[in-house]
Parts: structure tokens; C-alpha cells; sequence
């Protein structure tokens, strides 16, 4: 049997103390020799090969964190996971990522501003790393899911236990995009309060930047900040109005040296500063439809942001077939949506 095998069973039996497996794991070296170390009673309780069937039989891989295809950004942190639990896709897993975090009761500007931001650094290439929460979390998936990007949702409990439930229909659409859902606790692991505040250093961890959308005093993302600052982390932080409680954390860490920003390009300056040149320089657009044709003809010629009115008014073209139109291209990153209107 190998080590995945007898790490998934003494977890299983020593969920809750993870120190204690790691005094284990230091003492006997390897799972196999953790395992026979423990009492005849714990180990009649688990059957090795029993659980390793119910991990497969639920689709689920574990990779121990001396395999090489454990996540390379996780072998920085400090308090590395043993192994992580995963479904779906972790291909691309080693990417350059941003995770994006906020309060679970964000308000309706912060919700469509998490969405835009993941959609357009999506939209660039770069991994959306967030947490499955409701509020910012949630958003920021959907924004990386319309931009056709890979997407990674790390959470609290086995991933046979999906929190909260509300979101499994957003689980399954980010495995059918080709994304992952993770965890470090084996199935049947319940969303202890605790365990919120460890998966957060994973959502710092699995990314080269973290970006701060919406956190107000006492925020699960202001714990989640501080791992990124002790991971080395870049870290963003969009400002709000000074009176609106879910910006208190947030100016703070502004105040503390966290980078303000106000759009997706800000970002995209520290952490990936080539694909900000590629990004501003000269774009060639090969349109696929007349209508694609048409509009992106009126981009060009305008030389600067255009309105949806001005469009119809430019073109003649159905409002419906238009809209349509400009969904298309800008999830295509051919043209770009500003408060002005769209412009290529």
C-alpha cells in the first residue's frame, strides 16, 4: 500500500490534532510507520483500504506534499499542509494566481466589483483563488467562470461535506470549467469555526497576490491577509466610502502598506507587470461575426469609450444583437467595458 493510503487513514482517526501527526511524522518518517505506531484500539476503528475506496469511488485525489505535483506555492508557507484533498483539475495549479476575499455580507457594489476584477485578471490568464464562501468569494468565481478561467475554490471541511450548501451548483460549474475545489481534511471532515481560519492560509498561500475586497472589523479576511504578509505575499486592498462598515479592515490595511487599487490593471502592474505591456499594446481583433465587424469598426474609428445608445445609434444594428455582441467580445478580451461604455 502506499503512503497516500495510510496518511488518509491517520488522519482520518487524528482529524483534530494535527500537531500531534506532525510530532508522528517527525518521530516514525513515514505514514506507513505513523500508522502501525498507533494503538490496536485507534486502528480497528479505520480500515486503510476500506477509506482509500471511498476516496475513489468520490472521484477525490490526494497529494501528499513530497509529491511533485503538490502545489510548489504551498512548499513555501509556513505550517504546510501534509497533503491536500482535491477534485476536478490542478494542472495549472502552479500559475501565475490572485486570490480575492471579502465578507460573506458584501454589499451590491462590492459582490459586481469582486466579479469584475476576477473576470478581467481571469480573463488575462492569471488563477482566481477564493474560498467558495458567500459574498465576495462567490462573486469572484463567477467573474473568473465568465471569463473561461481557471478558477480554485479551497474549503473548510471534507469535500464531501461542500459549505455552505448554497453554493454546490457554483462547485459543480467550477469543476465543469475545468477548476478545483480542495481541502487538507479528509471526507466526512465537518466546517469547524476553526478550521475557516486555517483554510485561509491555503487561499493566501496557493497565490502570488492577495487582493482585499470588502472587509469589515473582524473580518475572516483580515486573517487571511496576515497569512499572505507571512507567506510573503503581495497584498490589494479597493477602498470604499469611510462611512460604510465593511471598510474598516480594509482602510486599515491600507494604512498599514497594503496597495490601494481601484482597477484590475493596478494589479496586474506588480504581479504581472509582461502581461500589462501585452495588455496595452496594439490590439489585432479578428472578428467572427458581421455583427462583431460592425461594432468593433465603430470602436476603432471613435478612439474612445462608447455607449450602448451611441452604438445602436452608429449602427442600426437590434439593441439585443448588440448587447449579445459585446458579451462576446469582451469575455474574448477583444474590447474592454468602462464607466464610459466599451472601447477596444
Amino acid at each position: 500500500m502506499t503512503e497516500e493510503i495510510f496518511y488518509n487513514a491517520a488522519t482520518l482517526v487524528k482529524w483534530s490534532n494535527f500537531r500531534e501527526l506532525e510530532n508522528l511524522k517527525k518521530k516514525y518518517s513515514t505514514w506507513q510507520k505513523v500508522w502501525a505506531s498507533l494503538s490496536t484500539e485507534v486502528k480497528k476503528s479505520c480500515s486503510p483500504e476500506k477509506e482509500w475506496a471511498k476516496l475513489e469511488k468520490a472521484g477525490v485525489s490526494l497529494t501528499l506534499s513530497h509529491h511533485p505535483h503538490f502545489p510548489a506555492l504551498l512548499k513555501e508557507i509556513p505550517w504546510t499542509p501534509f497533503g491536500i484533498y482535491s477534485l476536478g483539475n490542478l494542472n495549472k495549479i502552479n500559475q501565475t494566481s490572485l486570490a480575492i476575499v471579502g465578507t460573506r455580507k458584501a454589499s451590491e457594489s462590492g459582490r459586481e466589483i469582486a466579479k469584475k476584477f476576477a473576470r478581467k485578471i481571469a480573463g488575462w490568464g492569471i488563477n482566481v483563488i477564493s474560498g467558495l464562501a458567500l459574498g465576495i468569494d462567490a462573486k469572484s468565481h463567477e467573474g473568473a467562470l465568465e471569463a473561461k478561467g481557471y478558477t480554485v475554490a479551497v474549503i473548510a471541511s471534507g469535500l464531501d461535506k461542500l459549505y455552505p450548501k448554497t453554493n454546490e451548483k457554483l462547485a459543480q460549474k467550477i469543476l465543469g470549467s475545468g477548476g478545483a475545489i480542495i481541502s487538507e481534511y479528509p471526507l466526512g471532515s465537518p466546517s469547524l469555526p476553526q478550521r475557516f481560519i486555517e483554510r485561509n492560509r491555503l487561499v493566501s498561500g496557493l497565490a502570488h497576490g492577495l487582493l482585499v475586497i470588502e472587509a469589515p472589523q473582524g473580518s475572516g479576511a483580515l486573517a487571511t491577509t496576515r497569512f499572505a504578509l507571512d507567506q510573503n505575499r503581495d497584498v490589494f486592498v479597493v477602498p470604499g466610502p469611510i462611512t460604510h462598515p465593511n471598510f474598516i479592515g480594509s482602510h486599515e490595511l491600507i494604512r498599514q502598506g497594503a496597495a490601494l487599487v481601484t482597477k484590475p490593471e493596478e494589479i496586474l502592474e506588480i504581479l504581472a507587470p509582461a502581461l500589462l505591456e501585452k495588455e496595452n499594446s496594439p490590439r489585432r481583433v479578428n472578428p467572427e461575426t458581421e455583427e462583431e465587424k460592425i461594432i468593433l469598426e465603430v470602436l476603432l474609428k471613435s478612439g474612445k469609450p462608447v455607449t450602448i445608445d451611441k452604438i445602436i445609434e452608429l449602427t442600426n444594428l437590434n439593441a439585443k444583437i448588440i448587447n449579445q455582441t459585446l458579451s462576446f467580445l469582451t469575455l474574448k478580451n477583444s474590447i474592454q467595458e468602462t464607466d464610459q461604455g466599451y472601447t477596444l
